[in-house]
């Protein structure tokens, strides 16, 4: 008598690539056309399996990105995972690649995650501006520690960088986003929300009203004079439970393509 089947695991439907335009006043000429991909909310750990993480890092390699960008959220809740982030966001090629943490990354181990992350090479933003040379002219990358846990300070996040020179913030938590606009950015990327992962309309809006989250996914207009543009992505993986439904949930890899305004 033949042996039963293995039950086989669920697999979820793997990250796709959304391209974005985001049109930027003063551009330099030589901007024109840098895309940027980001990744987001990747949690490994049991809830996200590992094929759909490497999915995930593939798609950013394949993008053509002038640079890669991580925003925070590499694990979920276990010590455990730290390791298993390390091994599993291995790979991601670029000429920088630069990361923000998440509070998921400091409920859990925040120094042990920065630290996986810089074994590879990326470069861990701790409320501090680094210049990337792009193309052959310098641009503002702001790294914003996160918010959730009380992290985040803007005055040091801001003070390396150039007034007059193109500012892109990474910040984990997007309801940061109008407060970071005001210090001139000009584009803010954000994940958190999972795009509200389970998204019913009417209902999960009301749910993300009441506990403070003001943007679910997508591109807004942010600051006084709504002239900086927040991007917030879905992200990539799983929190809480193995599943994405709705509009706006699936999980992604966003590649952005700076634009002279």
């Amino acid at each position: 008598m033949p042996a039963p089947e293995p039950k086989r695991r669920w697999m979820p439907i793997p990250p796709r690539v959304s391209e974005h335009e985001v049109h930027v006043q003063g551009l330099d000429p030589r901007h024109d056309g840098v895309r940027i991909a980001q990744l987001s909310d990747i949690h490994v750990g049991n809830l996200t399996p590992r094929a759909h993480v490497r999915h995930a890092i593939e798609a950013a390699n394949n993008a053509a990105a002038d640079l890669i960008v991580l925003t925070g959220d590499y694990v979920c809740w276990k010590r455990e995972e730290v390791a298993q982030a390390g091994e599993q966001l291995a790979g991601l090629s670029a000429s920088r690649v630069l990361a923000v943490l998440g509070n998921h990354d400091y409920f859990v181990h925040g120094a042990g995650v920065r630290m996986a992350l810089e074994r590879h090479g990326y470069e861990v933003l701790r409320n501090q501006t680094t210049i990337a040379n792009v193309r052959g002219a310098p641009l503002a990358m702001v790294g914003v520690d996160d918010p959730v846990t009380r992290h985040d300070d803007l005055d040091a996040s801001f003070a390396g960088a150039p007034e007059k020179m193109t500012r892109v913030v990474l910040c984990h938590a997007p309801d940061r986003a109008p407060k970071i606009a005001e210090r001139g950015a000009d584009l803010v990327l954000s994940g958190h929300t999972h795009g509200g992962q389970m998204y019913v309309k009417g209902i999960t809006d009301r749910i993300m009203k009441k506990i403070g989250l003001n943007f679910r996914r997508g591109m807004y207009d942010v600051g006084t004079a709504q002239k900086a543009k927040l991007y917030v992505t879905p992200g990539v993986g799983f929190s809480g439970v193995t599943r994405r439904f709705g509009e706006g949930t699936h999980a992604e890899v966003a590649v952005l393509t700076l634009r002279a305004a």
